[in-house]
């Protein structure tokens, strides 16, 4: 075997092959960007104003997109291509950041300047997000797939642990115009990685009784895609759940927790971009074991169990935030239980949304997956602007305890409700004795 072979085979072990590598190595530098851009987005707030309620409500507005547009670009992810989909909102969301760096230095960036710059780049991932995800199984093998969503789950991990710590240090040196700045060009490198990628054509239906106005046909394909979701008993009720625990758990790590560290437990901004930077380090344990994982216990198991678990991490979250506890315990202890407690929600998570992502990608057609993850995107964070903009409310006038295992109990409830449900665990191909 020559040089060049050798390279290709290392590649392909690596990345599968050349365009599931390219586009695994732009997600990578991108979400370095949104690991930066998160954390500083939190800090700039609560330095600003102090308030759990006006944080709460920057991320209410960052979620209406994705609400109100989500059902829409599953129909785009199925209609238009998928290539110019991702390149161009890469460039998008790199150009808001880069125009947030200028306007920053200028001295002009005030709150109404952030939201608006947040509700645009909420836009572009939401139009981003169904073409990527629609695109994997046309790149991979099916059976793949579950090497190609876990090597997408350690990219996301890598890139949220770089993120939070190049942040917090960018915060510390060069302060929020060099971290707008790096954010913009890493959303930028990543759109012209995107661009070398060969995606594959989408398959679309054929139209009966002949040419129908641009118009009728995208809500007919946004009609068929309901109508899928609908007539799957399965994918109707992980909806419902979903629904459930997005609501709950959303406020939780948006709002609850970098308050908990900022205001509560008083980490600066590099302890709580360490704390942060925890979360993924969990999606790359959880990894390594995914492929050995999802191949000893049924996936909807899998989905359940990650789903109560986190519900209980909540409650145990909330017993450390008594005064009583951190009154009398040093730095340290906070910070590594801290730290401890959101590794393991990064394990968590990847026990659900891998065995998630697999499942969909196997089971729902070329044809219609883009709507589908489009609408299910849609559905399930319908109540998250309501949840995001009253937990900030909720922060200001009740306890950090209280709040935490009171969310803490319903979410693990909800999981236990998930695991006992026929038609999910049918959807995840588990046999249901009658």
């Amino acid at each position: 075997m020559n040089l060049t072979e050798q390279r290709q085979s290392l590649g392909q072990r690596l990345f599968i092959n050349r365009d599931f590598g390219l586009l695994f190595l732009g997600r990578l530098v991108s979400q370095i960007g949104d690991g930066i851009h998160y954390l500083v987005l939190t800090w700039f707030v609560l330095d600003l104003t102090g308030s759990g309620t006006a944080l709460g409500t920057m991320l209410f507005a960052s979620s209406i997109p994705a609400v109100i547009l989500a059902p829409f670009s599953g129909v785009l992810a199925d209609t238009w291509n998928r290539k110019t989909i991702i390149v161009s909102m890469d460039i998008v969301r790199g150009l808001i950041m880069i125009v947030l760096a200028v306007i920053f230095q200028a001295g002009a960036l005030t709150m109404p300047v952030l939201y608006v710059a947040t509700i645009f780049s909420s836009l572009a991932s939401v139009l981003f997000g169904p073409a990527i995800s629609a695109s994997i199984p046309n790149l991979v093998g099916q059976d793949e797939l579950v090497k190609a969503n876990s090597l997408n789950n350690l990219s996301r991990g890598a890139t949220m642990i770089i993120g939070p710590l190049v942040g917090s240090v960018l915060l510390a040196t060069g302060g929020y115009f060099g971290v707008f700045l790096i954010t913009g060009i890493s959303f930028i490198l990543s759109a012209i990685s995107e661009m070398f990628i060969r995606f594959p054509e989408v398959t679309t239906a054929e139209e009966n009784g002949g040419k129908v106005r641009a118009e009728q046909e995208f809500f007919n394909k946004l009609r068929e895609g309901f109508v899928y979701i609908w007539n799957n008993a399965g994918l109707k009720m992980l909806v419902f759940y979903a629904l459930i625990v997005n609501f709950l758990a959303a406020p939780l790590m948006g709002v609850v927790v970098p308050y908990l560290g900022k205001e509560i437990f008083k980490f600066e901004a590099q302890h709580f971009g360490m704390v942060q930077a925890a979360v993924p380090a969990g999606f790359i344990v959880g990894t390594l074991f995914m492929d050995y994982l999802t191949k000893k216990f049924n996936k909807g198991s899998l989905l359940a169990f990650g789903i109560s678990s986190q519900g209980l991490l909540a409650v145990l979250l909330g017993l450390g935030a008594l005064p009583r506890f951190y009154g009398s315990v040093s730095f340290l202890v906070l910070f590594y239980s801290m730290s401890i407690a959101m590794l393991i929600v990064g394990v968590l998570n990847t026990l659900v949304n891998v065995p998630l992502q697999v499942m969909l990608q196997e089971t729902v057609p070329d044809i219609f997956r883009g709507r589908v993850y489009g609408l299910m995107d849609g559905m399930v964070q319908v109540l998250t602007p309501i949840s995001l903009a009253s937990s900030g409310v909720l922060v200001d006038n009740f306890t950090m305890t209280g709040i935490l295992i009171f969310v803490g109990l319903l979410i693990a409830i909800v999981g236990l409700c998930l695991d006992a449900s026929r038609s999910i665990r049918e959807l995840y191909g588990e046999k249901v004795v009658v």
